[in-house]
């Protein structure tokens, strides 16, 4: 147990890692002013805000897998410790809550806290917490953060990373089953690896098989493993979670792909998840984007002119939601805000000039189309590499006769193929945002 005040939190940030998530929001956060509830903090960090009045008894209670740490905002309350080794008339550990309560302990010591004060309470120490003191004088406002054990980090980041991103039930409980079959000590060996740029896809495969699993359930379970040492490199760099949290949505698009295309949770392809977890793409509301350089050879527009090489952003389009008016500018004005950039560049197939003439009215990949200045653009026959985000890859794609027509996108784009043989196209486009608005477009 260690008893300290506030302002020596960051002391202990060479005890646990997840006093770096403790520590930014207290550093952002208007204490006095938090409803009771839960907070996600990130990297399986949880904060509990607690309001209520000192009680005259209590149980004790101690946990297995999270580190207490018991913060008194305001109020005074009186707490209790002892050795788990003195602890009695234990009842039965309850897994799913972390919880484990006693009925008493033989030695113990009892401590006044005041505002200011802060308690670590470990799985080695029983708790009794809460309770009267001569100083009490109504409502106690305490924070407890919980800090994962060493040997707990991942599985908590996990259950968190899954609800945070909206995994699906089934592929969520299997990653946590396969990450339960990984020794903490195994994760930190791939992590450091992966983030020093050596290819760990040979070191995966292989654990796949030592733990029973396929590699791409074991990908998905890996990688997002990688993303707790991507929460603290966010973090570190003044990146708030919500955007960490957008960011990591790539997981629930990719493995929707692997489950179309395999019918089990996994990943298929790494390459977009590796630049988000290294911090070269950002998800941002609906769209990713990536610093890179103007490949162009040279555009202007009132004050703003861009040459070949001067940076820009690029924007990636995820699978996902519509792209509707009001999702793609919300997405365009934060991502001018969080890069202090004003000039946008995208090329991508849904750039593909010809959609103007076989999408139907109203298409928004047109409206899309329409926030950008064409600058250059390509058409093939017979390429036919960017189908299957429209058809997976199920089917036969050079089969044009063959591909389905479920969607208003599928049905317009097998008879445009029908037609002109397998003509596809891309197109390279810009747009200049100042201050929310495009002043490229018409």
């Amino acid at each position: 147990m260690i008893f300290d005040q506030i302002q020596n939190l960051s002391v202990y940030r060479a005890v646990l890692p997840g006093m770096e998530a403790v520590l930014d929001f207290l550093s952002r956060t208007e204490l006095t002013s938090l409803a009771a509830g839960k907070i996600r903090l990130g990297g399986g960090v949880v904060c509990n805000v607690n309001r209520y009045e000192p009680k005259t008894e209590s149980k004790w209670e101690a946990h297995r897998n999270y580190i207490d740490l018991q913060y008194v905002v305001s109020g005074a309350e009186t707490m209790v410790y002892a050795s788990l080794d003195d602890a009695v008339d234990a009842d039965e550990y309850n897994a799913e809550k972390d919880l484990h309560l006693f009925g008493n302990a033989d030695r113990s010591v009892s401590m006044a806290f005041h505002a200011g004060d802060f308690a670590l309470f470990f799985p080695q120490d029983v708790h009794m917490p809460g309770l009267k003191n001569e100083e009490t004088d109504g409502e106690v406002l305490k924070l407890v953060f919980k800090i994962p054990t060493p040997s707990y980090e991942y599985i908590a980041h996990l259950q968190q990373l899954c609800e945070a991103i909206a995994l699906p039930a089934d592929a969520a409980a299997a990653v946590l089953s396969a990450a339960e079959k990984i020794p903490a000590e195994k994760a930190n060996t791939l992590t450091a690896a992966f983030f020093a740029n050596e290819d760990v896809q040979p070191q995966i495969e292989a654990l796949a098989e030592e733990i029973g699993i396929s590699v791409p359930l074991c990908d998905l379970t890996v990688y997002m493993m990688f993303a707790r040492q991507t929460y603290y490199n966010y973090l570190s760099h003044g990146v708030s979670q919500d955007i960490y949290e957008d960011s990591m949505t790539d997981f629930t698009v990719w493995n929707l792909t692997c489950v179309r295309n395999t019918d089990a949770p996994g990943l298929l392809q790494m390459g977009w998840l590796e630049m988000t977890l290294k911090e070269k793409l950002y998800r941002i509301g609906r769209f990713q984007y990536e610093p890179t350089t103007f490949r162009h050879g040279r555009f202007a527009c009132g004050d703003y002119v861009v040459r070949q090489g001067d940076p820009v952003l690029t924007i990636h389009i995820p699978e996902g939601e519509p792209l509707t008016d009001e999702v793609r500018l919300d997405s365009y004005r934060r991502a001018e805000k969080f890069f202090g950039s004003h000039i946008f560049v995208c090329h991508s197939w849904l750039l593909y000039p010809a959609h103007r003439a076989f999408l139907q009215n109203g298409s928004r990949i047109v409206s899309f189309m329409d926030d950008f200045v064409m600058l250059s653009s390509e058409e093939k026959r017979g390429d036919i590499g960017n189908l299957w985000r429209m058809y997976g890859f199920k089917c036969d794609h050079r089969d044009f006769a063959s591909l389905p027509e479920t969607t208003g996108m599928q049905r317009a784009y097998k008879k445009h193929l029908l037609e002109t043989g397998g003509m596809t196209g891309e197109g390279y486009g810009i747009f200049i945002i100042e201050d929310g608005k495009l002043i490229t477009k018409a």
